[in-house]
């Protein structure tokens, strides 16, 4: 939200991932010391300084932003990276927590997380309850089977047709604006089938119970790009309404977002970031500022 379930080393590694992802164990929770030397130590908050972590919330199974190694408790990916990078800048550790996507603005809201890192949009309705600091921009994309069967060149060609996506996803979004359209238009509707976790939906288009999944773009590439090496899907089209994916952090709570903005500007600045982008293969996405609310 990365989320695949392959007949390949990758199935191992992410049906780990969804298998753990289902439960509330498998935390990365492991202690760290905070280093009251680096360099944005002192920007922190109190209570996070006192707290000596800040507790992330996130959807653990959206390959490559954020999944669970072999193991079932080792989270990976260019989320979590992004978060150690970050870690060195402000000198407290990131313990993540797993979560179903769609609760995390409410944990958030309610104090039970310090932050949300989950490959989020930052959209205007979402800025109604929660800031972003943006760190990488995408949009949505088509996933379908290798060969693109139904010969699918954009979400106007769904009418009439299956499409998975993640509960509570803008990805979820288009797909239910776009069956409007399809309706006004005098055609058939799109039908929509929802889950809790990526992993599931990308399944329906697997084994053909949908022609289509809509994914980010990182995501629908990393799939694309790994599946049974490279022989189970393809993304058809290009990006659909691309916009920032930012750090959710509480309207309140503007001292650490204030921190995180500047952490985020360190490592693009010092060229730490750049070394992520290129190791996840997601350059299109890529941003050269730390920007907040930049969500449209």
């Amino acid at each position: 939200m990365p989320r695949n379930l392959f007949a390949s080393a990758v199935l191992v590694t992410l049906v780990a991932a969804s298998t753990a992802a289902c439960g509330t164990s498998g935390d990365d929770s492991e202690p760290k010391a905070a280093t009251t030397s680096a360099p944005l130590y002192k920007d922190l908050p109190k209570e996070i300084r006192d707290a000596g972590k800040i507790v992330v919330g996130s959807d653990i199974s959206y390959a490559p932003m954020e999944y669970y190694d072999t193991d079932g408790t080792t989270v990976l990916g260019f989320d979590k990276d992004l978060a150690d990078a970050l870690s060195k800048q402000l000198g407290v550790p990131f313990e993540f927590k797993n979560a179903s996507f769609d609760g995390l603005i409410t944990s958030l809201k309610s104090k039970r997380l310090d932050v949300v890192i989950s490959g989020m949009s930052d959209t205007k309705e979402r800025q109604a309850s929660v800031d972003f600091v943006d760190y990488y921009t995408a949009g949505a994309m088509l996933l379908v089977k290798k060969g693109n069967p139904e010969g699918l060149k954009s979400l106007a060609d769904l009418c009439g047709k299956t499409v998975a996506v993640q509960r509570s996803t803008t990805q979820a979004g288009y797909a239910a604006e776009q069956s409007k359209t399809c309706v006004k238009d005098g055609k058939k509707k799109i039908q929509i089938l929802e889950f809790d976790r990526e992993t599931e939906a990308l399944l329906q288009v697997k084994q053909g119970r949908a022609v289509a999944g809509l994914e980010d773009y990182p995501v629908a590439s990393y799939n694309a790009r790994t599946s049974n090496g490279g022989k189970d899907f393809e993304v058809v089209g290009g990006q659909i309404e691309a916009g920032p994916l930012g750090i959710a952090v509480g309207k309140q709570d503007t001292a650490l977002r204030e921190a995180l903005r500047k952490a985020l500007a360190a490592i693009i600045d010092s060229g730490a970031y750049t070394k992520l982008i290129e190791k996840y293969e997601i350059p299109e996405g890529a941003v050269t500022e730390a920007k907040v609310n930049a969500g449209t």
